[in-house]
């Protein structure tokens, strides 16, 4: 019998264990977004919103990394509505490494070429010293070399409602796409 009492405690303890223990751990806060400086290229104003975001960079001309990343964020704003996570519950912000180059209308070439057109996907752009002091908030690196080829850092980042820095992400780098299940449970815990 205390046999059987010592199992039935076991067991017990172990289904309390494995049901109530939390199934997301919290996302640290590794950084703070100061300010956002950029402007949106549609021409909307730019108030970011109290929503949990997906920072990425890119630029129009990348060969590479960025027009795959973006193939794979239209794949997770799919995820997130199969989820049952409307659009307006969170953001999606891609910014310009190269606003020299990516002009608003280049910009928007460039958008209308992915088909993007949700409302919650934001294209941002501003001036050299803007994007640079917006990318040493994630300590995210880019630099044109004498040939004028852009190289730069392949993180994405979740930033909470209240512009804490939560988590990195990986862009699509070779055969190696985004990990968008990741990210989309990311934001799925940050949204309220």
């Amino acid at each position: 019998m205390k046999a059987f009492v010592s199992i039935l405690i076991l067991v017990i303890g172990f289904m309390a264990f494995f049901f109530l223990w939390p199934k997301s751990i919290d996302l640290p806060n590794i950084g703070e977004v100061k300010e956002w400086k950029l402007s949106e290229v549609s021409g909307n104003d730019l108030s970011i919103e109290k929503k949990p975001k997906l920072i990425s960079f890119y630029y129009t001309n990348c060969p590479d990394i960025c027009p795959t990343t973006m193939m794979d964020l239209i794949k997770l704003q799919q995820l997130m509505k199969e989820k049952g996570i409307s659009e307006d519950q969170y953001i999606i912000l891609s910014v310009t490494l190269d606003p020299e180059y990516d002009t608003n209308k280049r910009i928007l070439q460039y958008k209308n070429l992915f088909e993007i057109s949700s409302t919650n996907w934001l294209f941002l752009r501003g001036s050299e010293e803007d994007t640079k002091e917006l990318t040493n908030n994630f300590d995210f690196y880019y630099k044109r070399d004498e040939n004028g080829f852009l190289t730069h850092s392949t993180s994405m980042y979740i930033v909470d409602s209240n512009d804490q820095i939560r988590a990195h992400h990986d862009m699509a780098i070779g055969n190696k796409r985004v990990n968008i299940e990741e990210i989309a449970n990311h934001l799925q815990q940050l949204i309220k």
